[in-house]
């Protein structure tokens, strides 16, 4: 028994883990596709491509591990039914419990990793991404200022000077004067600085300055040391999207679980791992075919089985961020619908009709 659970878990695994790789290379091909597009035309800087791409793995997994659960299910023992692997191994004595319980295995491992993904990783990588493509935006704006180069300040009627800027953001000998119109005239020298990111907002930190305040060519001047000092210059700000309601990380959305958006995004996440199992147990009433039955023509069944429930799954969750229906049982009364189909309720009407 512990050969033939080898055997049918290392092709189910296999077959998982081939069909995961290809539909993930598919969907991130696109990114990288948009996101290189983005780099050429200096919206963001090409050296986080990369890296929005990597995060962009856990929000695709929770799309394609359910579909990759159900494909590889068809695959592998739709194989076993078509070569009557099944039928000697059930002439055999194995019961058709065994084969449920080791995909039950192997869909609750698959469940659990969706369910984590969806619940930590997904929006972590979400909120990561947002401060990246803000950070991105930011180094295209400091790759057009120019050390040792004066550049005129429009917002304050002031210039700015840097003596080095490096390609992070790092200045040396910085120079600022700026002629607000509702505040005196401020001189600003600092010998580091930096930009930096602060809320929503573009910042330049200057460290171990001298603030010079006052009507610029009078007496009457204030001068002030700081270790420190934020000065927010609207000519370089970056354009921050807001923390949208799923990149929220899941205790604030259980924090605000009486909204109904909040309570549907955070059903949403426990439901991904849920679906795994129900698209294994889906995969393996589809997967039972003749020997001259073709067992790739099940594929579309499968396929359009997995889009009629992904859509009606999203609906429900509208529904639910709307009040349109109850909040509990919420998205999870879909999980009803499966399993009732893959209840074997022809078996039973056979039996039925042989009896009577």
């Amino acid at each position: 028994m512990r050969l033939l659970t080898g055997y049918i878990g290392r092709e189910l695994l296999l077959s998982f883990v081939a069909i995961l790789a290809v539909l993930l290379l598919v969907i991130l091909g696109g990114e990288v596709a948009r996101l290189l597009s983005e780099a050429l035309e200096g919206k963001i800087s090409p050296d986080l491509v990369f890296k929005l791409v990597l995060l962009k793995v856990p929000v695709a997994m929770e799309i394609l591990l359910p579909l990759s659960m159900l494909l590889s299910v068809m695959l592998t023992f739709g194989r076993l039914h078509h070569d009557r692997e099944m039928e000697v191994m059930s002439a055999s004595g194995i019961s058709q419990g065994y084969f449920i319980r080791l995909l039950a295995s192997f869909g609750f491992a698959v469940g659990l990793l969706a369910m984590w993904l969806s619940v930590f990783a997904s929006p972590w990588a979400m909120q990561q991404e947002r401060q990246l493509m803000a950070e991105g935006q930011m180094r295209v704006q400091i790759k057009a200022l120019s050390g040792g180069r004066f550049t005129p300040l429009s917002s304050s009627n002031g210039v700015f000077y840097a003596e080095k800027i490096t390609p992070d953001g790092r200045l040396q000998d910085v120079f600022i004067e700026m002629r607000p119109k509702d505040r005196a005239d401020m001189l600003l020298t600092a010998p580091k600085g930096h930009f930096a990111i602060e809320g929503d907002r573009t910042v330049l930190v200057l460290q171990q300055g001298q603030l010079t305040e006052g009507a610029l060519g009078q007496d009457r001047l204030a001068v002030h040391q700081f270790e420190q000092l934020s000065i927010w210059l609207p000519d370089w700000q970056v354009k921050v999207s807001g923390l949208d309601i799923e990149a929220m990380d899941t205790l604030t959305l259980w924090q605000m679980r009486d909204e109904a958006r909040a309570l549907a995004h955070l059903q949403w996440r426990f439901f991904v791992g849920f679906s795994v199992l129900v698209m294994a147990l889906m995969g393996w009433r589809l997967a039972q075919v003749g020997p001259r039955q073709g067992r790739y023509a099940r594929m579309a069944w499968g396929l359009g089985f997995y889009l009629l429930f992904t859509q009606l799954a999203i609906t429900v969750r509208a529904e639910v961020q709307r009040a349109g229906i109850p909040p509990m049982p919420g998205v999870f009364v879909l999980l009803l619908l499966p399993m009732a189909l893959w209840l074997p309720w022809r078996d039973w009407w056979q039996r039925v009709t042989v009896r009577l």
